[in-house]
């Protein structure tokens, strides 16, 4: 293994263990508002927030270059990789329709799908916008 190749899997493994730890936390604090009834919203704020990032951190890495190709790897194969939870919403999926509950599992993979796709899109929009902003010097 090179070196490079070294920096690459540490930079993946410490960003899913901020994105790991990051969901857990966020789920902790969104069982409080939503209840067990409706564990599946911990999901779906997850993945959106998830989905708006890596729209945001996609357009910063391919136009600036604000980050290096280690951190990009560590940011969204690592972080947001470890973050956003597609299994869990295929789970959470298949018990709403399990249990009969045809009408939350419709909401959840409708807004997951929809709902994801365009906050990818508008992350990707904000940060192209952001970056197209002149950049004022402070000091002057």
């Amino acid at each position: 293994m090179t070196l490079v190749q070294f920096q690459v899997l540490l930079a993946v493994g410490l960003g899913g263990f901020v994105g790991a730890v990051g969901r857990f936390l966020l789920s902790a604090a969104l069982a409080g508002a939503f209840g067990e009834s409706l564990v599946f919203v911990r999901t779906l704020v997850v993945n959106l927030i998830g989905c708006f990032a890596i729209g945001v951190v996609t357009v910063i890495a391919a136009r600036t270059s604000g980050l290096s190709p280690v951190m990009q790897k560590c940011v969204i194969t690592g972080l947001l990789g470890a973050f956003t939870t597609f299994s869990t919403f295929a789970m959470d999926s298949l018990i709403l329709l399990q249990s009969g509950r045809f009408g939350a599992a419709g909401f959840n993979i409708g807004v997951n799908v929809v709902a994801g796709l365009l906050l990818v899109w508008l992350g990707m929009t904000l940060a192209q916008w952001c970056i197209a902003l002149p950049i004022h010097d402070q000091a002057g």
